[in-house]
């Protein structure tokens, strides 16, 4: 259990991963000072690089259930639906990953140019797996209609993530959803 990472012990050393995979960050993370003084700027891609053969799985598998719906049950609008869901995994799999620049800062969390503030956040939560290759910042805001963000953080040093935000927001376990896993081991 040596890899495991205890966040909440601020004496901890962590060493970031390799950068396997991803776009470098700007600039490696630096001792963080207690005050609110100091900004934490990252950059990388905003989501992973897709896994080709999964994709293709999942696509053949939303094609071949279009099609068992059509040929036992004669249901277009079912078999338009998975179809469609097929060629949309396709289509987003095709797409090159933008990269995004991302900061903390004493009054907002700053993803490109839309800005998170504090007071429309509830909570955070750093998920940090080096087994998995699961290095996020999850935030979880107070908007109904989208209650997670999810930042990667590409080789920051999550302890110092986790001390600059516990100024401004309480930590809470955020769960992964169904959706939300598939879509880290699709990568789209």
């Amino acid at each position: 259990m040596a890899h495991i990472i205890d966040l909440k012990n601020r004496n901890q050393h962590v060493n970031p991963p390799s950068e396997q995979g991803f776009v470098g960050h700007d600039q490696p993370a630096a001792p963080l000072p207690l005050n609110n003084a100091r900004i934490i700027s990252w950059s990388g891609q905003l989501r992973y690089h897709p896994n080709v053969r999964a994709i293709v799985i999942a696509a053949v598998i939303f094609f071949g259930i279009a099609t068992l719906f059509q040929i036992f049950q004669r249901n277009i609008i079912t078999t338009a639906f998975f179809a469609l869901v097929g060629a949309v995994i396709m289509l987003n799999s095709r797409r090159k990953p933008e990269i995004g620049r991302f900061e903390i800062n004493p009054a907002a969390v700053m993803i490109n140019d839309v800005r998170h503030t504090y007071p429309d956040m509830k909570s955070f939560w750093i998920e940090y797996d080096q087994e998995l290759g699961i290095q996020e910042l999850s935030l979880q805001l107070k908007k109904w209609y989208a209650p997670y963000v999810k930042i990667p953080i590409y080789g920051q040093n999550p302890v110092q993530l986790r001390l600059a935000l516990l100024e401004f927001l309480p930590e809470i376990e955020h769960k992964d959803s169904m959706v939300e896993i598939l879509s880290r081991k699709l990568g789209i």
